[in-house]
C-alpha cells in the first residue's frame, strides 16, 4: 500500500513544480512581445502614415493580456479632444476636436476609445470620409469581448446622414449640372456603404446608347450614342459603366480629349480595372496627339494651297506678263522743258529698260554722251532714276525721276524734280513714257 501512496503523492509535486516554469516562460513571452511593441511603437512615430505598421501594432497589442497602458500624452490629448466636442459649436470646432483625437490614436493606436470617438467628432462636422475611416480603426483594435453597440449605432447614422446628403446633392445636380457638383456626387456615392440605385430614366438613356454605339454605321450615330449616355449620366452622375461606355463613344467619333475627361470621371468610381483604364489614357492621348499633328499638317497644306491659287490668279498670263513689268521699250511723251529726247515717231531714240542678272539699265542711243541715267531702283510697279549732264544744254545738275506703271502695263506715269547748279529743287515736272509696241 505504501508505492501506490508515495506515487499518488508524487504526482501532485511533480505538476506544482511545472507551473513556476511555465509562468515563468509566460512572463519571459509577455515582456517580448511588449519589448517588441515598444520598438513598432518608436518607429511608427516616425512613419505615421504606414498603414501596414499600424496594423501589426494593434493586432500585437490585441494579444497582451492586461491590454498595453495608454500613454499620459495620448490622455491628455484625449481629454482636450473631449472638452473641445463639448464646446463645439461649429464643423470646423469639432473637425479640431477629431483631429485630437486622432492624435491621441497615434500615440497609441490600439487606443481604440480615441478612434470611436474620432469617428463621432467627423460625423458631427459632416465629414462622412474621416468618420468612416475612424470607425474602420475602431473595429480593427477594439478588443474582444468589448461591446461594440454604439459603434454599430454611429455607422447607421452616418448611412442616413450620407443618403440624406447624397439626394440633397443630387437635386442641386439636377438644377445646376456642374462639374463640381458632379464630382461631389461621386465622392458621396462612393462613401456611401450601399451604392445608390441607378434610376429608371438612366437606364432607358443608357440602353438607347448601347443600341446606337452597337449599330453604328458613321459619326453621327456615334455622337447620337453619345447624347444618350451623357442623358443617362444627368440622371444618374455616379454611373460608372455610362462613363466607361461614353468614353469608348466618344473614341469611335475621335473625340479623344473628350474620352480622356470621361475615364477619369471613371476612375473616380474606384473600378476594379482601374491599371488597364489608366493605361487606356495613356493610349488616348496618344492617338489625340497623333491626330492633332495630322489635323495641322492638312490646315499647312491647305493654306499653301490657298496660297499658291491666290498667287496664280494675281499673276498675269505669258501673254498679259509684258504690261505688267517696267521692262521693255519706251517713248518720252514731249513736254515743255523736257529732259527726255525721242518720241513716238522716234523708235530709234526709245529708252531701254532691261535687267540683266539682277542689275537694271536705262540706255538711249540719242541721248548726249555726257549725260548719264544712274541709281535705277525697281519694286514692282516703281521706276526711279537719276539723270544728269554736265553741258551747256542741260542746265540742271540732276533730276530724280519718280515713275509709277499704270493699271493696263502701257505708261509710266511720275515727276521729275530738277537740281540747280548748285543741288537746290527748282520745282518739279509731269514726266510721261508710253509703251513701244
Amino acid at each position: 500500500m505504501l508505492f501506490p501512496l508515495l506515487c499518488a503523492i508524487a504526482v501532485p509535486a511533480q505538476a506544482q513544480t511545472a507551473k513556476p516554469a511555465a509562468s515563468t516562460r509566460q512572463r519571459a513571452a509577455d515582456t517580448a512581445s511588449r519589448d517588441q511593441l515598444a520598438a513598432l511603437l518608436a518607429e511608427f512615430k516616425s512613419h505615421p502614415e504606414d498603414a501596414p505598421l499600424r496594423d501589426q501594432i494593434v493586432a500585437l497589442a490585441k494579444t497582451l493580456n492586461p491590454a498595453p497602458a495608454i500613454p499620459q500624452l495620448a490622455q491628455d490629448d484625449f481629454a482636450k479632444a473631449a472638452a473641445q466636442v463639448a464646446a463645439a459649436s461649429s464643423a470646423d470646432d469639432f473637425k479640431a476636436a477629431a483631429g485630437l483625437f486622432e492624435q491621441a490614436a497615434l500615440q497609441a493606436p490600439w487606443y481604440a476609445d480615441a478612434d470611436l470617438n474620432a469617428a463621432s467628432a467627423y460625423a458631427k462636422a459632416v465629414d462622412f470620409d474621416g468618420a468612416r475611416r475612424n470607425l474602420a480603426l475602431y473595429l480593427a483594435a477594439v478588443r474582444p469581448g468589448i461591446d461594440t453597440s454604439k459603434a454599430e449605432l454611429l455607422r447607421r447614422d452616418l448611412d442616413r446622414q450620407q443618403a440624406a446628403q447624397f439626394q440633397q446633392e443630387l437635386q442641386r445636380f439636377s438644377a445646376n449640372p456642374s462639374n463640381a457638383a458632379r464630382l461631389q456626387i461621386i465622392k458621396l456615392a462612393q462613401a456611401m456603404k450601399t451604392p445608390p440605385e441607378i434610376p429608371e430614366e438612366a437606364r432607358g438613356h443608357y440602353v438607347m446608347a448601347v443600341v446606337y454605339g452597337n449599330t453604328a454605321e458613321d459619326k453621327a450615330d456615334y455622337e447620337r450614342a453619345i447624347e444618350e449616355y451623357k442623358a443617362a449620366l444627368l440622371a444618374a452622375p455616379w454611373w460608372g459603366d455610362a462613363y466607361k461606355k461614353l468614353a469608348l463613344a466618344q473614341t469611335d467619333a475621335g473625340r479623344f480629349d473628350d474620352a480622356i475627361a470621361s475615364l477619369y470621371l471613371y476612375l473616380l468610381t474606384e473600378p476594379a480595372d482601374a491599371r488597364n483604364t489608366q493605361d487606356e489614357i495613356y493610349r488616348l492621348r496618344a492617338l489625340g496627339q497623333k491626330a492633332a499633328d495630322e489635323q495641322a499638317k492638312r490646315q499647312t497644306e491647305e493654306q499653301q494651297r490657298q496660297l499658291m491659287a491666290e498667287r496664280q490668279q494675281g499673276e498675269p498670263t505669258d501673254a498679259e506678263a509684258g504690261k505688267y513689268t517696267v521692262e521693255g521699250r519706251w517713248y518720252a511723251i514731249p513736254t515743255q522743258n523736257d529732259f527726255f529726247v525721242g518720241g513716238k515717231s522716234n523708235p530709234e531714240c526709245d529708252y531701254i529698260v532691261k535687267q540683266n542678272g539682277g542689275r537694271w539699265t536705262i540706255t538711249n542711243g540719242c541721248s548726249a554722251s555726257k549725260r548719264t541715267i544712274d541709281k535705277i531702283e525697281v519694286k514692282t510697279r516703281q521706276l526711279s532714276f537719276r539723270l544728269s549732264g554736265h553741258d551747256s544744254s542741260f542746265p540742271y545738275s540732276e533730276v530724280i525721276i519718280t515713275f509709277t506703271l499704270s493699271e493696263d502695263g502701257q505708261t509710266l506715269v511720275g515727276r521729275g524734280t530738277p537740281y540747280d547748279k548748285d543741288f537746290f529743287p527748282v520745282g518739279d515736272h509731269t514726266v510721261r513714257w508710253m509703251r513701244r509696241e
